[in-house]
């Protein structure tokens, strides 16, 4: 019995492909040219830029849907896809014709990094920009580069408007950027989530922008739902995915391993039997809310700015998701067994995938008290 159908969003072409090339995508920590080749020519890397920029314009439910079909395929392809993709929001954020510049071509993607580990002094035109980010998965495929930096005039930091370092999003060619090989991570391995480090390199003006102020100059629907909300959930999405391919797999081994010391397979054991349905039913609750929150947060942002009831439900939707599918994975590794650790088994592949999807900073619950004060606001 199986009632999501990850097949129809991204084509069991590409799944067949992504999990043909996942153990070589691990072995090199990077995604293959072949599984590359296949985002750029479906245009998911471009999910959310807008159709004149050749995107594909998606709305938010759409778009999580395929990062989860894609984690389901693998889990480093789907976060690839997903992290990617994700750079697309920054198109109605630029200046419009560095946004061109830089999401026109069909290979577009970014890579880069939110936190403000880089410094951006003030010069005439633009910024000398320096420092070094973790974690920019994409990094050797990427045709942009994106850091958060604060601004420096005369080497002290300038103060926002809120008091605190002025924060800026400063946009690299690649040839400024060094990637750094430091990835070398127990799951998602093929994602590339390398450092890079820039060295005294010039940014003109207009390739600065501002992820958290200021109004996109582009009327596009997904520019009008804010970015942080944005990121849980489509961080979020994918695990789901993985998870739904983890149950998969252990069933299909639960039907054909027999009991430590006994005589029964272990899909016969009623104990196994619970765990898998308790497993799946709550990998489909964390989902279902994640696309319900979606759609309305999205039928709202067309009208407008969602409400902040709308966005805490849509942040801890994405939460509820992501925390459901890692402990749907808990339930489903005492029948797993020792095969969960065997590095050439493609269900250890999606355990480790998970437990390191889970970690990302977006998705951990220490936003759970904040949004949940928010819901009890009169």
């Amino acid at each position: 019995m199986r009632w999501w159908e990850p097949e129809a969003v991204i084509g069991r072409d590409v799944a067949e492909l992504a999990r043909a090339e996942a153990a070589e995508a691990e072995a090199r920590s990077a995604l293959t040219p072949a599984q590359v080749a296949a985002i750029v020519e479906r245009g998911w890397f471009k999910a959310w830029v807008p159709r004149e920029f050749g995107g594909l314009e998606l709305d938010l439910e759409a778009g999580l849907r395929l990062f989860e079909a894609a984690g389901w395929a693998d889990g480093s392809f789907g976060w690839s896809v997903m992290i990617g993709a994700g750079g697309g929001v920054f198109a109605g954020l630029m200046q419009e014709a560095t946004a061109h510049a830089v999401f026109d071509p069909k290979e577009a993607v970014i890579a880069g990094s939110g936190n403000p580990r880089g410094t951006a002094e003030r010069v005439p035109g633009g910024f000398r920009v320096r420092g070094r980010w973790q974690w920019a998965s994409g990094a050797p495929w990427a045709t942009t580069f994106t850091a958060n930096c604060v601004v420096t005039d005369g080497g002290q930091p300038v103060q926002g408007a809120n008091g605190a370092p002025l924060i800026r999003a400063m946009a690299f060619e690649p040839g400024q950027v060094r990637i750094l090989s430091t990835w070398d991570a127990n799951g998602m391995r093929g994602t590339a989530s390398h450092d890079i480090e820039v060295d005294d390199a010039f940014v003109p003006l207009e390739r600065m922008f501002s992820v958290f102020e200021g109004e996109p100059w582009h009327a596009g629907t997904v520019f009008r739902v804010p970015f942080v909300e944005f990121a849980e959930a489509t961080t979020a999405a994918v695990l789901p995915g993985i998870a739904l391919r983890l149950f998969e797999l252990v069933a299909a081994s639960a039907k054909e391993r027999g009991e430590y010391g006994g005589p029964r397979l272990l899909a016969e054991r009623h104990d196994v039997r619970a765990r898998l349905a308790d497993a799946l039913v709550g990998i489909e609750a964390g989902r279902t809310l994640l696309f319900d929150a979606a759609r309305q947060t999205w039928a709202e942002a067309e009208r407008g700015r969602p409400a902040a009831a709308t966005l805490a439900r849509l942040s801890l939707g994405a939460n509820f998701a992501a925390s459901s599918a890692l402990r749907a994975a808990g339930l489903l590794a005492p029948i797993g067994g020792m095969g969960l650790n065997q590095r050439a088994s493609e269900a250890g592949r999606a355990w480790r995938d998970l437990m390191t999807a889970g970690q990302h900073g977006a998705i951990r619950p220490t936003v759970l008290a904040p949004r949940g004060a928010e819901l009890l606001t009169d």
